[in-house]
């Protein structure tokens, strides 16, 4: 095998000036990832999405714990490799339950991918024989920022990114261990190659990119392959070693190993047609369409621009031709392998799932861009110097496109709205707001507020001894008659809620809180004052005392008109909460009808625990009055005489009903309700 041609200067200079000019630009070059990377992090994009959120609760969840029992791995969305999270966690030692806290590490390992690829340009440099090393390796720094894919990446509080860096720097260490047959950089490549393990599921590919690469060296340098033994052992070693502790959980609990990767087969879910449906996608996503999930892309933009796709066409072309050199072959198998976990599971192009081809879609640009430079430059030298300052030109109005793209077309979406959570992210937002103000206000939360984990995590620091109380306006409401407190309500989820909590709350405010991207308002906010009054004007006074701190404080029947067969009974209670419940209960309803014998037979029931369970019993505050409503259906034949509506809770373990003041059945009746037989 022939040795490529000796590097020429990049600067007709001394050695000194291109060495200051090289690192210069360098300089400048890391100057603007972290500006890109970093630059209003925590409001682009304008909501903390749920994965994101889940990221965040694990990492605040390692606050006091001792290091040895920290999980290796996350089983929370799909499973999860742990580096990411301890990382988010020391963050959050920093900046406390934040966005920032989430996304800085990532868009940090963004940040720094950029020096990462111009170190693994310089290494690449000799292996493809290119003559100006330099610019080479500047050229793939630039290039690291010229696309839309990696800006995504980097911005989403997730483990891809840092997957993306572990990566690079671990095949830049090796490419260098090759190259200098230092001990050290060895062992620094294995180390680096086994802690990628514990970021994303998509590094177990990373080996089977270094397969073909072996195979080719064991056929035309076996000598050199011989003479290095002893640092590929210990690379393996260093490797082993450090990943050692995720390898053996896996062994221990094989599930996790294959939790994520058993959801998203596409072969499970679609054969053979849909594998080659994906393998169209995949083709198609660096020039036709790429990757629609709006978190991972503007939704259908390829990878490449006007301004990259000829260079990386080149490159292609140039690593084809030249494949049986290691260092194409290199990019042809890393670009291949790694786009294996979007070719095989659902959703192809998957942006996320094929970051591990990134860093060979950027060497393959820049090597375009370096071929057609050289190609003018032996024409004539002035012309190889035009084209590189063109190509350079090009990759940095790229980088301008790539910019604007994101912080003017992408962030403005009118999609981003939904798919980044930014309502509940803003209401956890409020919420806070309001906690600097009265730190013990009482806050509810209606459908899907209480339990989202954006809201949650966002206020798991300060606000986590006063967290806000789940509800469902549209079923139940909760109502604190002994404090100040403020109802949230989701307008297009919950039309009914607002309007019963101004009528329990006659001196209640309400006001908008969350538009969202089209300007309807998307919650509001019915702020009770202290000592507002409470009345629940549809309500039939009905004091009864149960066990465990619960009370039926009334009732209200609503039967259907004329009773028809086949419609629905509504019965309303109010719960009078005076102490903790200490389980979850089910509430029941019961038509009952009493026969001529006196004895009450069951005519239709409904069961289920308070608000479908969005208002659980062990949740109950002392001092609230919970209102439920069930619901049944009126059977085909109704006999005629008196109805009642039994009504109470029972602990659905083992059946047995709360007792009930002066009853020996747990039972509350309700009624008489009239009913005309069936004809």
């Amino acid at each position: 095998m022939q040795n490529p041609p000796a590097a020429r200067p990049d600067f007709p200079s001394t050695h000194s000036q291109r060495a200051g000019w090289f690192w210069i630009a360098l300089a400048l070059l890391i100057v603007a990832a972290f500006a890109i990377r970093l630059y209003k992090l925590s409001s682009v994009p304008a909501g903390l999405f749920w994965d994101e959120a889940y990221e965040g609760l694990d990492a605040f969840s390692l606050f006091g714990q001792p290091f040895s029992r920290w999980p290796l791995f996350f089983t929370a969305i799909n499973g999860r490799e742990p580096l990411f999270v301890y990382l988010v966690h020391l963050a959050q030692a920093i900046g406390g339950p934040t966005v920032w806290s989430v996304r800085v590490i990532s868009a940090g390992a963004g940040a720094l991918l950029t020096p990462a690829l111009v170190w693994l340009g310089w290494e690449l440099a000799p292996l493809l024989g290119v003559v100006r090393r330099q610019r080479f390796a500047l050229w793939s720094g630039l290039a690291s920022l010229a696309m839309l894919w990696p800006q995504t990446i980097s911005r989403l509080g997730q483990r891809i990114s840092l997957f993306g860096l572990l990566e690079v720097l671990a095949c830049a260490a090796l490419w260098r261990a090759w190259r200098t047959a230092r001990i050290r950089w060895w062992l620094l490549a294995g180390v680096l190659a086994g802690l990628s393990f514990y970021t994303y599921l998509a590094v177990r590919l990373l080996p089977f990119v270094f397969v073909p690469v072996g195979l080719l060296l064991l056929w035309r340098e076996r000598e050199k392959l011989w003479e290095m033994r002893r640092g590929l052992v210990l690379f393996l070693f260093a490797a082993l070693i450090t990943a050692g502790p995720l390898l053996l959980h896996f062994a221990r609990q094989p599930e996790h190993f294959s939790m994520r990767t058993g959801q998203v087969n596409i072969l499970a879910q679609a054969g053979l047609s849909g594998l080659l449906d994906n393998g169209l996608e995949v083709l198609g996503m660096a020039f036709v369409r790429g990757d629609f999930n709006l978190r991972l892309n503007f939704p259908n933009r390829p990878l490449l621009d006007f301004f990259t796709t000829l260079p990386f066409l080149v490159g292609l072309l140039l690593a084809l031709a030249r494949l049986g050199r290691p260092g194409y072959l290199f990019l042809l198998s890393g670009l291949g392998v790694l786009l294996i976990p979007t070719l095989l599971s659902e959703e192809a192009p998957n942006f996320g799932r094929s970051f591990g081809a990134y860093p060979f879609v950027v060497v393959l640009l820049v090597l375009g861009v370096d071929w057609l430079s050289e190609a003018g430059r032996r024409i004539r030298p002035r012309l190889g110097t035009a084209v590189a300052l063109v190509g350079s030109g090009a990759l940095l109005l790229a980088t301008l496109l790539a910019v604007r793209v994101y912080f003017v077309d992408w962030a403005n979406h009118p999609e981003s709205f939904a798919a980044w959570d930014t309502g509940y992210t803003e209401v956890a937002e409020e919420i806070l707001a309001l906690r600097v103000v009265d730190p013990s206000l009482r806050v509810y939360a209606g459908p899907l507020l209480a339990e989202n984990p954006s809201v949650e995590y966002l206020l798991s620091g300060e606000a986590a001894g006063n967290p806000p109380q789940g509800y469902d306006g549209r079923v139940c409401v909760r109502v604190a008659t002994d404090r100040p407190a403020v109802y949230f309500v989701l307008s297009a989820l919950d039309a009914r809620g607002e309007p019963l909590l101004t009528s329990y709350l006659p001196q209640s405010s309400a006001r908008d809180v969350v538009w969202d991207a089209s300007g309807a308002v998307w919650a509001r906010a019915v702020e009770q004052p202290a000592g507002g009054a409470v009345v629940f004007p549809e309500m039939q006074p009905l004091s009864t005392a149960l066990d465990d701190g619960i009370g039926l404080l009334g009732s209200q029947l609503f039967p259907p008109a004329g009773m028809a067969a086949g419609s629905t009974f509504y019965t309303r209670l109010f719960w009078q909460v005076s102490g903790p419940p200490s389980a979850d209960y089910t509430a029941f309803a019961h038509l009952l009808w009493r026969n001529e014998g006196g004895e009450l037979v069951q005519l239709a029931s409904a069961d289920r625990p308070p608000g479908d369970g969005s208002c659980p019993t062990s949740q109950w505050l002392p001092g609230e009055v919970v209102v439920d409503e069930l619901q049944f259906t009126l059977p085909a034949e109704l006999p005629a005489g008196e109805l009642f509506v039994a009504v109470g809770l029972y602990s659905p373990e083992d059946m047995q009903r709360l007792s009930v003041s002066g009853t020996s059945d747990g039972q509350v009746l309700l009624g008489p309700v009239e009913a005309q037989p069936t004809p």
